[in-house]
This record gives C-alpha cells, structure tokens and sequence, in this order.
C-alpha cells in the first residue's frame, strides 16, 4: 500500500503531528470549473453505466448532472486494503490496529499501547478498553459490531469497547447513488462542511465521508477505529473515508502535481496533500482549493488528523440520492438508527 506516513512515539502509542492550517481564500474570479471526467473511475468502482441527468444543486442551479453508482467497497484493495480496525491485546502491535484522529492534525496508530493509554491521552479515569487480568481489548465486531457502529451515542450499562465493522459483514459493500454536476458551479461564498452528509467520492468507488462527531464519540468512551486508509464502515453509510491517509492516490499526474484521488459533491476534483509532514499548504485557499492551467481550480486533502477530506465547498453541491430522505434525522450519527441496546448476542470479545 502506498503509505508516506511517519509515526513517532509519544505516550507509548504513535502520532503524526502537523502544523497550522492556511486561511487564504481563493477569489471567486480564479475558480477555473473543469469538468468532470468519469472514465477517472477505475474499473469495479462504479456499477452500471454512468447516467447524465438533469439536477438542481444546492444553491438552487438547474444543470446536468453525472448519475454514478458506487459499489462501496475499495476497487484497489491492494492499494487501499480495508482493515486492520481493533487491536486484540495491550501488546498488539501497529500491524494489528488501525488510527485514530482527535480533528486537530494528529494522527494515532492504535496499537495496544494507545488502548491502554487511553485514560492519560484524554486525561479520564473510566477509560478501560481492556481486561486488566487478560490484557485483552474489549472489542464489539460481527454482526453486532456493524449495527452498532457509526452511532456514537452512549449505550445504558455499556462502554469502553472499541468497534469492528467489516466490509464482508456488509455483503460486500452498500452501494450509493452519488450526483455531481458535470461542471462545477462556483459560488461566491464557500459553503461549510458541517453535519452528517457525506462529501463526495473516491476514484475506487468509495464515499468521502463528513467529519466524524469526534467529542460525542469520545464521551461516550468508545471508539470507531479507522483503518490505515482513514476509513470505517456502518450499515447505513458503508465503508466511507473520514481522513486521506495516502490511499486512493490513483489519478497519477505527469507534471509530478499529487495525485488525483476523486472528487468531491460540488464536482471539484481532490488531490492528494502535497506536504504531508505538516498541515499547511502555500497557495490554498480555506477549502484547500488552488487553481492550474491543467486542472482549474481543485482541492488538496487536508491532513488525516483534521478530520476532512477538504476544508469547503467552493461550488453548488450535488447529492447522494439515498441521503434526500435521511437529512430529517437529528444529530450527527452517520445514518445510524437509535441503538437497540442489546448486546447480549453480540460478539463481544475482552
């Protein structure tokens, strides 16, 4: 897998550190629209063929739109391979867990020092994610561990697990019907990232997903780890990434630009970070954006521990078609439905 992280210890699990986010708007007269290319798609991201269709964006813009299918699952698994999630013990190795964020621009490993530190790095005593006798991690996966994950309100008389969603217990993937205008369409003012609607899709047919609700999660005292690839999955929003850990670079550039890795809802296209050693990227604007005689304007992915892909929108957004009758659910939970508070069939591990 293409991987140009770099971890240092710190508090006995690994970090990746980075610098102050730029805060450079890019004026409205420079956003060159390209349009959208869907033969960027790699084979096995999309199902069927991609439809145009007429559409209404979200500034109200009447326009032609790409109707794309996406299977859901990576189309590159041995570039972006799903997993690991959960470390099974406190002496578990990196190899054997996946990441975390904490949305300010660090980037864990978890690895079985980081579960047992978790009380000092949020400076909370109930933290307990492992049997003190066993040294096992209290993991929910399976079945259980799907229907759980991607909601992170508390559940009475249960805590301190970490969640384990995978793709094959999702019949392979949940597919998505994503609209994006054929041309982008700018807009005067960038339009926030917020709530729980995903932001757009990658080239291997996977969603970009919304900034995950890091402090709901957190004081629930439970954690949706992330693969290697910045990634997790739920039953109602399937395998979607949260941060651009270096996976999905496929779109190669010959001039040497980062890689193309999809685009995002208002039909901007997202390139890899250019420095990947600190957040800060000269010549960007707040949303990531910048402008080239090759590409127009397009995005630049944010740091993986900022939790977003891209800062803002600069154009109308398209839409998912399955997300138009979930928007009246309150709250950012990632689609999920309130638990059922069962988890005595679950498979609970510790």
């Amino acid at each position: 897998m293409n991987r140009s992280l770099t971890f240092v210890p710190a508090l006995l699990f690994s970090v990746l550190l980075y610098g102050c986010a730029s805060t450079h708007v890019e004026p409205v007269s420079k956003v060159v629209s390209m349009p959208v290319d869907p033969a960027l798609f790699i084979d096995g991201a999309v199902i069927g063929d991609i439809e145009t269709v007429d559409c209404t964006l979200s500034g109200g813009t009447k326009t032609s739109c790409y109707r794309i299918t996406i299977a859901g699952a990576p189309a590159d698994p041995d570039t972006s391979p799903e997993g690991p999630y959960c470390p099974p013990t406190i002496e578990s190795s990196a190899k054997e867990g996946g990441t975390w964020i904490d949305g300010k621009g660090t980037l864990y490993q978890v690895d079985g020092a980081f579960i047992q530190n978790l009380s000092t790095l949020y400076k909370d005593k109930e933290w307990q994610m492992y049997n003190v006798k066993t040294g096992k991690v209290t993991v929910i996966d399976g079945a259980r561990g799907c229907e759980v994950a991607g909601d992170p309100r508390p559940i009475p008389g249960f805590n301190n697990f970490c969640l384990s969603c995978s793709i094959k217990e999702l019949d392979g993937g949940v597919k998505k019907t994503v609209l994006i205008p054929k041309t982008p369409v700018p807009v005067a003012e960038p339009i926030a990232i917020e709530g729980r609607d995903n932001t757009g899709v990658a080239l291997n047919g996977v969603l970009f997903g919304p900034p995950a609700p890091l402090d709901l999660i957190i004081s629930s005292h439970t954690l949706g780890v992330l693969d290697d690839c910045g990634a997790h999955a739920n039953p109602h929003e399937g395998y979607h990434y949260h941060a651009a850990t270096g996976c999905t670079e496929l779109g190669i550039q010959k001039d040497g630009h980062p890689a193309m890795i999809g685009y995002a809802l208002d039909g901007y296209a997202i390139y890899a970070k250019s420095d990947k050693t600190t957040i800060t990227s000269e010549g960007v604007d707040q949303c990531g954006g910048e402008t080239d005689a090759i590409r127009g304007y397009h995005y630049h992915a944010s740091a993986p521990g900022e939790n977003k892909i891209f800062g803002c929108f600069m154009g109308e957004k398209g839409y998912i078609e399955e997300e138009e009758n979930e928007n009246s659910l309150e709250g950012e939970t990632e689609g999920a439905p309130e638990h059922s508070h069962d988890l005595e069939h679950g498979h609970v591990h510790e």
